[in-house]
């Protein structure tokens, strides 16, 4: 079962993503504020994480470099408002897709299936490299 992390400043978006998440069958799933991101990533490991950026934080993207830091293989959703959106910043950060607000759960539920897609497809593509490694000594 995957794990996602919703990172944001308010308390009610958080909340409404993970009951959103949960009420489409991603059981486990979590909800944490800008504060306690870093500290929640260390403790975990995440498939997907998904960070408001339109937070009160100023250092919002250095948090995420830390976190994709941290976390290397998540895949990394930024939600984000019309007038804050900066794909150039998000794609040197590491994020692999967003969401722009507001949005609508079918969105949400689009986007999450997506990366976890994408998530699942890179790791068996790792899997079998280390695989065939592991046949190159064999031989």
């Amino acid at each position: 079962m995957s794990r996602i992390l919703i990172i944001g400043d308010r308390k009610t978006v958080r909340r409404s993503l993970v009951n959103i998440l949960k009420q489409d069958g991603f059981g486990i799933c979590e909800g944490v504020g800008w504060d306690g991101a870093v500290r929640s990533c260390k403790k975990k490991v995440y498939d997907l994480i998904m960070m408001d950026l339109d937070s009160e934080s100023q250092n919002n993207y250095e948090i995420l470099k830390e976190i994709k830091h941290v976390n290397s293989d998540a895949e990394i959703v930024a939600i984000v408002s019309q007038n804050r959106y900066d794909a150039n910043r998000m794609n040197s950060s590491g994020v692999y897709d967003y969401l722009q607000k507001p949005f609508r759960q079918k969105e949400v539920i689009d986007i999450v299936k997506k990366a976890l897609e994408k998530k699942q497809l890179t790791d068996k593509v790792r899997n079998l490299e280390q695989i065939m490694d592991v046949d190159k000594f064999a031989l």
